[in-house]
C-alpha cells in the first residue's frame, strides 16, 4: 500500500474554547485531557492507529496529565510540540516570546514525555516565515500548521466579524489568506515563505481537505457518518497522503458529560457523543481502507505531489 494518513490530535483544553468565544475561562475543566485524550486512545487502539497528539505544555501543570502524556508514549503514540502556552496571538508576538513559547514548549513536553517531540502545529493553523524560522531552529523536523482551506477561512472570517459586531472579543484570530494558495500534498517550505514550495524549509503537512471538504472532527460532525465516510474514501482514494485532525474536544458532550452550558456556542459540543463516535470511527476506516495510517514522525520522505 502507497498510500499513507496521518491521524492528530490537538489537545486544546476546555479554557481555550471559552476564549474562542470571548467567555470568561475561570470556570473551564480538565475534560479535554481526562477524557477526550482516553476517548481517542480507545478509539485508535480499536482500529490499530498510532496517533500524533499535539499537546500544550503549560497543561502538564496540571494534576494527572503528565501521565497521561506518559500512557500515550506507552501505547506508541507521537508526542508533537502545540507550544507552551497556546497564545493565539503567536505569529504576532515579540522575537523573544515567539522563540520562548517554541522552544519551550518542546523542551517541557519531551521532558514530561520522555520521549523526542520532534513537530510542532502552530495555535490557531497561523505561520509565517519568522515563525517556520524558530520551529526549525529549536530542533524540529517538521511542521503541520498550514490549513488551506477556503469554507473553513471563510467561515472563520465570518465568525470573528460578527462577534465584534456583537461587542465579544475572541482570542483566536485570521491568519494571512496566502495560506489559501498553499500546496495540499506534504512540501518542503520556502524559508521565506512556509505556504509555497522551496527547497531549505521544514517539511510541512497541511490539513487535508478533500473537494472543499476539510478532514478535520468538527466537519465529520457536521457532516455524519455516511458522508464523512464518503468523502474520506474518495479522499484516500485520490491522495498520496491524507493529515487528518481531531481535537481532544472533540470527543466530549455537552449532554452526556455534563459540561458547562455556555459552551453551547461551540456547535460539536452539542451532538451526542454515540453519534461522534460512529462518524469517526467510520471515517478512520474508509481511510484505512485505501492508506496506511502512520505517525507523522515515521514520513521520512516528502510522498510526491498530487
Amino acid at each position: 500500500m502507497n498510500r499513507t494518513a496521518s491521524v492528530g490530535v490537538d489537545v486544546d483544553s476546555l479554557r481555550l474554547y471559552y476564549r474562542i468565544h470571548g467567555l470568561d475561562d475561570r470556570s473551564a475543566s480538565n475534560a479535554a485531557w481526562r477524557v477526550g485524550v482516553a476517548r481517542f486512545e480507545e478509539l485508535f487502539a480499536e482500529l490499530g492507529i498510532k496517533a500524533t497528539f499535539f499537546c500544550v505544555a503549560e497543561d502538564l501543570d496540571l494534576p494527572g496529565n503528565t501521565d497521561r502524556l506518559r500512557r500515550l508514549v506507552a501505547a506508541g503514540h507521537e508526542i508533537g510540540n502545540h507550544t507552551w502556552r497556546h497564545p493565539y496571538e503567536l505569529t504576532r508576538q515579540s522575537p523573544e516570546i515567539r522563540r520562548m513559547e517554541v522552544g519551550q514548549g518542546r523542551f517541557r513536553l519531551e521532558a514530561a514525555a520522555e520521549a523526542p517531540v520532534v513537530g510542532f502545529r502552530s495555535p490557531g493553523y497561523n505561520t509565517d516565515a519568522a515563525l517556520q524560522k524558530d520551529v526549525l531552529e529549536t530542533g524540529h523536523r517538521y511542521d503541520s500548521s498550514v490549513f488551506p482551506c477556503l469554507p473553513y477561512y471563510a467561515a472563520k472570517a465570518a465568525i470573528l466579524g460578527l462577534m465584534r459586531l456583537r461587542g465579544r472579543e475572541s482570542r483566536s484570530m485570521l491568519g494571512t489568506p496566502k495560506v489559501l494558495m498553499a500546496p495540499r500534498a506534504p512540501y518542503v517550505c520556502d524559508r521565506a515563505d512556509p505556504h509555497v514550495r522551496g527547497k531549505d524549509g521544514l517539511v510541512q503537512f497541511p490539513i487535508a481537505v478533500f473537494a472543499g471538504v476539510p478532514l478535520i472532527g468538527t466537519a465529520f460532525t457536521a457532516l455524519g457518518e455516511r458522508a464523512s465516510a464518503f468523502v474520506c474514501d474518495l479522499a484516500a482514494r485520490a491522495s498520496n497522503h491524507l493529515t487528518i485532525e481531531f481535537h481532544a474536544a472533540d470527543l466530549l458532550s455537552l449532554r452526556d458529560d455534563g459540561l458547562d452550558p455556555a459552551l453551547a456556542v461551540q456547535p460539536d459540543l452539542r451532538a451526542p457523543l454515540d453519534r461522534k463516535r460512529r462518524t469517526f470511527r467510520a471515517a478512520l476506516k474508509a481511510v484505512q481502507r485505501h492508506a496506511q495510517i502512520v505517525r507523522l514522525a515515521d514520513l521520512h520522505v516528502v510522498p510526491a505531489a498530487q
